[in-house]
């Protein structure tokens, strides 16, 4: 974690909190970076769930159109065509394949993306602030008119409720911009290449079984051949 957003917690809080008095509120500068890291973070994180489930839809897009191919094939290969059972399976392959492609690529990353989000906390600490001015200037009311200090109570527990979420949040969210964004961006990249990789491979060899059916069912019918005019040889 890093060391930079740490407070020791021991501190008195007119240490890591500086009165602004223009506006008659507590600041907190550090704390605001962080906030800004954070809300940086849960952006970033969102918008790549958007991609992801994009680049998914692309994924069943491209399935969907390569079943059509396929069957536009089989409805004009005639029975006595070589290969017809060839051709048969690897279209069913095919369709394996991109189905297995999207399933595992949902698995490793839209499952993580989404329980990646349910981290971010809900920012409650700028309420706290505002209890703990309200709170503070109950005090100084009350020193001024001269009432006993007994009754400081209250602003007191407000003190303890904010030091509390205070000293939380500066453990959390530093730890989640600097340790799991890194990670997780990481992680998810290297699925997903790993496994577009893979599936390359995999329709790579299919591929070149169809090619390899076709160019026999054009030695079978020989005298058949059509020319496109005007197509490179």
């Amino acid at each position: 974690m890093n060391n930079t957003f740490k407070r020791n917690r021991q501190e008195p809080l007119n240490t890591c909190l500086t009165p602004l008095r223009l506006t008659d509120e507590t600041k907190d500068e550090q704390f605001e970076q962080v906030v800004i890291n954070f809300r940086r973070q849960e952006s970033e994180g969102s918008r790549l769930q958007r991609e992801m489930k994009s680049y998914m839809a692309a994924i069943k897009g491209m399935q969907q159109a390569s079943i059509n191919l396929s069957q536009s094939l089989h409805e004009v290969y005639e029975p006595d065509w070589h290969g017809r059972d060839d051709v048969m399976s690897i279209g069913k392959d095919c369709d394996a394949l991109w189905e297995d492609f999207h399933n595992k690529v949902v698995d490793s990353t839209l499952l993580n993306l989404d329980a990646y989000l349910q981290q971010f906390p809900d920012l409650k600490r700028s309420r706290k602030l505002i209890d703990y001015d309200s709170a503070r200037h109950h005090v100084e009311t009350l020193q001024a008119s001269g009432m006993k200090n007994d009754r400081r109570g209250g602003a007191e527990k407000a003190q303890r409720v904010f030091d509390e979420l205070n000293a939380g949040l500066q453990d959390e969210l530093p730890t989640l911009w600097t340790s799991d964004r890194v990670g997780f961006y990481i992680n998810t990249y290297k699925s997903v290449t790993s496994l577009e990789a893979r599936f390359h491979r995999e329709i790579s060899v299919l591929c070149k079984q169809l090619y390899e059916v076709m160019t026999k069912l054009g030695e079978q019918h020989s005298d058949k051949m059509f020319t496109i005019q005007g197509a490179p040889r």
